[in-house]
This record gives structure tokens, sequence and C-alpha cells, in this order.
């Protein structure tokens, strides 16, 4: 079952018979600035993810947490630099880091590694609650919505503009990137986009493992003595990183889907695993505009991270030789409708 899919447990019931008095009993936003000084919008929901979302860095995502137990991965950085340094100098990690839509990949053409929208500052910046309405058309749980734009323009050239929505609700164990990416431009534009979602300890243990809906995966470089592309060995000191595509990736109803299995999140502690509940961490992505999979796994100590990377470009490889680096083309007033969502499935729990 998706992880999207299933209904809620109900938390709107407790406003709607009076025990609970204000929607933000249930579902609390919290205006915050971070210790290295970036804005962030802390999203609480009962019974669901809660989730920091970054204006500063385009409106993706940073600290995400379940059941009380971290999701996302934080890189060794304590701040960000600042400008003038590379991507990878800049990366603090968080749940979701989206790159493009200049570039994906390392350098190319002028444009940096990853990209600028990571480090692009959100516009228009907004929030709000709303109920969902069930299948019977039943007020359901209490949805808080983030939105916002992100421009990506030059003066006399490339002109892209992504809409962004971020979905998070209470009773479900999931959070949702919404996005509309469009070219207000004059002019014809590749536009490589990729999400970088990132998970990091205690949500992976030894053995934990990359299990996607497509063919076996081709690592980018000869793999280390040893290991293998999707599975987690123990952590050790200078242990090498495993970049790998993922051909053909298949889809359902829309949806692709990659499952990282077992995880610690059951048993809510680093020893946890598969005994500990069987928890599965899951990432889905809308295929017909993110038709590619990448996986970028890295099990040294201290850093000890796995990137599921739905992308709708090549990452590596001699495509990004050709013509707007293998990117498809997004045509004047064109627009593309994007999504990913990353959630959490244990066996008795709604999805």
């Amino acid at each position: 079952m998706s992880v999207g899919a299933g209904a809620g447990t109900g938390w709107g019931r407790l406003l709607d018979d009076g025990r609970a008095a204000l929607p933000e009993a249930l579902a609390s936003v919290d205006e915050a600035v971070t210790a290295g000084g970036e804005r962030a919008l802390v999203v609480r929901v009962a019974g669901g993810v809660s989730v920091d979302v970054l204006p500063d860095r385009g409106l993706d995502l940073g600290a995400a947490w379940w059941a009380g137990v971290p999701l996302a991965w934080r890189s060794p950085h304590p701040r960000d630099p600042g400008p003038g340094r590379d991507w990878e100098d800049r990366f603090l990690g968080g749940l979701l880091a989206t790159c493009g839509p200049d570039n994906i990949g390392s350098p190319r053409d002028g444009a940096g590694q990853h990209g600028t929208h990571h480090v692009t500052p959100a516009h228009d910046v907004r929030w709000w609650r709303e109920r969902s309405t069930g299948g019977d058309g039943a007020a359901g749980e209490l949805e808080v919505h983030v939105a916002g734009s992100v421009a990506h323009s030059t003066l006399y050239g490339t002109r892209v503009v992504v809409d962004r929505e971020v979905v998070v609700a209470t009773g479900r164990p999931w959070v949702e990137v919404r996005d509309v990416v469009r070219n207000v431009g004059d002019a014809p534009v590749g536009v490589p986009l990729l999400y970088h979602v990132n998970l990091g300890a205690a949500v992976l243990v030894p053995g934990s493992r990359l299990v996607a809906d497509a063919d076996a995966p081709v690592p980018a470089e000869p793999l280390p003595p040893g290991r293998d592309a999707v599975t987690f060995p123990e952590a050790a000191a200078g242990a090498g990183q495993v970049v790998a595509e993922h051909p053909r990736v298949r889809s359902t109803d829309g949806w692709a889907r990659a499952v990282v299995t077992p995880t610690g999140l059951a048993g809510a502690g680093p020893d946890g695993g598969a005994e500990a509940g069987g928890a599965e961490v899951v990432v889905e992505w809308q295929a017909s505009t993110m038709p590619r999979l990448y996986s970028w796994l890295w099990p040294a100590r201290g850093s000890w991270v796995l990137g599921v990377e739905p992308a709708n470009a090549p990452l590596v490889g001699p495509e990004r030789d050709g013509p707007h680096g293998g990117a498809p083309v997004l045509a004047p007033g064109e627009s593309w409708d994007c999504a990913v969502r990353v959630g959490v499935r244990t066996p008795g729990r709604p999805r």
C-alpha cells in the first residue's frame, strides 16, 4: 500500500467533541531561527511526522521526527559557511535537499554542483491549516500546508519558478512535497531536478537495505571490497561512498517507490531492527516527471547516510555530455507537476 494512501486515526474528532479547544493543540506551526541564523517553520502534528520547513533553503525539509525518532540525516558541518563555498561545504543535510534547476551532479557548464535551489530563499511564504475529507465526506485529519515560490532567474535569460507546497497531517506518518515547475521566460530551457532525500541514524542500522521497484542497481564506480550498492555494513572509519543508478523505474498509479528496510524506528533505539517491529521508511515520487532513481550510500563513521534520489535527468555518465546535460526541456509558458513524499510503515499502524 502507498504511504500516502491510508486514512488517519481521526485526531480531528478531538476538536469536534470538545476535548481540544484549538487546532494548534493538535497541529502547531512555530516560526523559529536556527542556531545558524536561518528561518524555520517548525511543524508538529499529533500522530504524524514533525518536520522543519526551511524558507531560506527553498522550502526544503530539515530535521524530521516520527514517534520520537529522527528520520533525517544531519551532516557533520556545524554551520553553513555561506556564499562563496561549494555545495558540499554548505550541505547541512535534512530530510530533503532539492537539486537543480540549473544542474544536478558535478559542476557543469558554469553551474555549480547540484544547482541553486537548496541555497535560494523562498518568497511569498505562507502556511495554513485545513481539515481533510474522508471517503464518506466527513471531516477527518488536520492538515498543515506550507507554500511559497522559489525563483531561479537571470536578468536577460533563464526564468524558472518552482511553486512549492509542503503537506503534513495528523495521524499520517508521512510528509509530502508538491512542486509546480514553471518556465516564465521567453526561451526553452533544460531543467534538471533531483530530490535528495537524506536518511541517517537511527532509521539506518547495519543491514538496512534499499529496495526499489526498478532493475538491479548499477554502481557509478567499482564497489569497495565486500560491499554492495544498497546494503549498509557496520560503520567503519574511512568507508567509501557508493553512488548507483536504479534503471527502469516502475510505478503504480503514477507513483514510483523505494523502501528502506529494516530500520530501528519501531524499537525507538539505536539497536532496533527488523526484529523491533519491522518498520520501514518509504520514499514515493511522481514517476511521470521524475522517471529516474539514484542512491548514495556512505557508511563511514560520523557520516552514516543514505540518499534516495528521484531525478528527471542523468546524475552521472555520458548522457550528461548531451544538450542541457541530458535534462528535459521546459518550453516557455510550460509547467511540470512534481512531487515526493517520505513516510514510515509499521505493522498494525495506518499507512
